[in-house]
């Protein structure tokens, strides 16, 4: 539109002395593209005057001052119509979602419903993360409830007595069949250690 130079939120201006170049980025993931770096022809000819004013001292000291007054009114001109094509470049490769009004590019545009991913998300891709964060704490949860040994490890032992297997919970051996665990004296409830024949507490024999 003549004399007008339009614009988007989503662009930051690079652009320096030696001419001009913008980054255009996505509202939403933040990747996007930069434009050409157009030279600025004012730039380099304040430049070389700057240059030779320094060389020079007062010869060149008034061109160089004109130059850069110059360049002040002219710059903003040529930075408008950089700023312009840049935009007609770049732009058409977002999209302006209508409901929360950001720019964003084609991986966070959701094509079916018109409407960025953040406020229409695709629904494909939701379902299977949450079927993956699903399975992953069914996963935890089933670690969490495995145990190696379970109940009373104090009133058990981990291998047999009588082969040397290892054994958990269980009263009896799996692989021989010997009867596991800490007995207790009928007569006075001590424990008894494996193979006493009498009660260390009470001194009645065991298995009367």
């Amino acid at each position: 539109m003549p004399g007008f130079t339009p614009f988007t939120s989503n662009y930051r201006d690079l652009s320096d002395e030696n001419g001009y170049q913008f980054e255009f980025r996505c509202d939403d993931c933040g990747s996007g593209y930069r434009s050409e770096f157009i030279r600025s022809n004012v730039g380099t000819a304040g430049s070389l005057l700057s240059g030779a004013s320094s060389v020079f001292g007062g010869i060149f000291g008034g061109a160089s001052n004109a130059a850069h007054s110059a360049k002040d009114m002219m710059d903003r001109g040529a930075r408008d119509d950089a700023l312009r094509r840049a935009a007609n470049e770049i732009m058409p490769l977002f999209t302006r979602c209508p409901h929360c009004s950001k720019w964003v590019d084609e991986t966070c545009w959701n094509a079916q419903r018109n409407l960025c991913v953040g406020c229409a998300p695709n629904l494909a891709a939701e379902m299977e993360a949450t079927r993956a964060d699903v399975e992953l704490q069914q996963m935890k949860s089933a670690m969490n409830n495995e145990t190696v040994f379970s109940g009373d490890l104090s009133a058990r032992t981990t291998v047999c007595p009588t082969c040397g297997k290892p054994v958990g919970s269980e009263k009896f051996c799996a692989n021989c069949g010997t009867k596991l665990g800490t007995e207790h004296c009928t007569a006075c409830g001590a424990e008894l250690p494996t193979g006493a024949r009498f009660c260390g507490g009470c001194g009645a024999k065991v298995g009367v």
